[in-house]
């Protein structure tokens, strides 16, 4: 193999430094994703308002992830497997931006409700916010390591998601049908349920992006 020119060591760090800067979000969007559900948890609204401070790092890093992938787009014009990484990187950052936003929409609810009285909350909720967790760290190793059957895998978790998210739901409803005093609890809650059931839609395209990066083709696993 020949000495990479300056100029390709340069477009080649490039590229590492964007593996490493998504890297960097899931991690930041994963912890947003534990700290909202634990807030929600101890229904506790200072750590709710932590999460949502600390969403300007996730949206300060997306941006930057953009501009990234816009630059080596512009200026490189990168061809085949090259160009294929960037721009799933650059869909990626989005499905992780997303993911963030809802784990902000989960700490409001924490806000927004810590002046009412407060029912139990369904067990369902944390463990969602659970395999979301993984499935995140599953996708990044499968990026790292260039594994699209990896990446598939991931997905399956989801199945476990909406089972929950049906569970959830239904058990909140018929709490309501029972005791319509309990609907300014009980809708918070649904709401955040819907808000785990569609992270996990956004881990599930995450890793159709890891597929087309690495295969070519794209390939629905929602």
């Amino acid at each position: 193999m020949g000495v990479l020119s300056p100029y390709r060591e340069r477009y080649h760090r490039d590229l590492n430094a964007l593996r490493a800067m998504t890297r960097e979000l899931s991690d930041l969007v994963s912890s947003s994703i534990e700290r909202s559900v634990e807030a929600l948890c101890r229904n506790d609204a200072l750590l709710a308002r932590e999460v949502v401070q600390g969403d300007y790092a996730v949206d300060d890093l997306s941006v930057k992830l953009e501009s990234k992938c816009m630059e080596l787009l512009a200026l490189q014009q990168p061809m085949a497997k090259d160009l294929r990484m960037i721009i799933g990187i650059l869909k990626i950052g989005i499905d992780l931006e997303r993911a963030g936003d809802l784990a902000v929409d989960i700490a409001m609810a924490v806000i927004q409700t810590k002046d009412r009285d407060h029912i139990e909350k369904p067990d369902g909720l944390s463990r969602m916010a659970r395999i979301a967790v993984e499935m995140i760290s599953g996708a990044m190793e499968a990026l790292e390591r260039g594994d699209p059957e990896m990446a598939r895998n991931v997905t399956r978790h989801d199945y476990e998601i909406d089972s929950l998210y049906v569970k959830v739901r239904d058990a909140l409803m018929r709490m309501t049908a029972e005791n319509m005093s309990l609907m300014d609890q009980t809708i918070p809650m649904l709401m955040v349920n819907r808000h785990l059931e569609r992270i996990g839609d956004h881990i599930c395209n995450i890793c159709e992006s890891i597929v087309y990066m690495i295969e070519g083709k794209r390939e629905h696993l929602n």
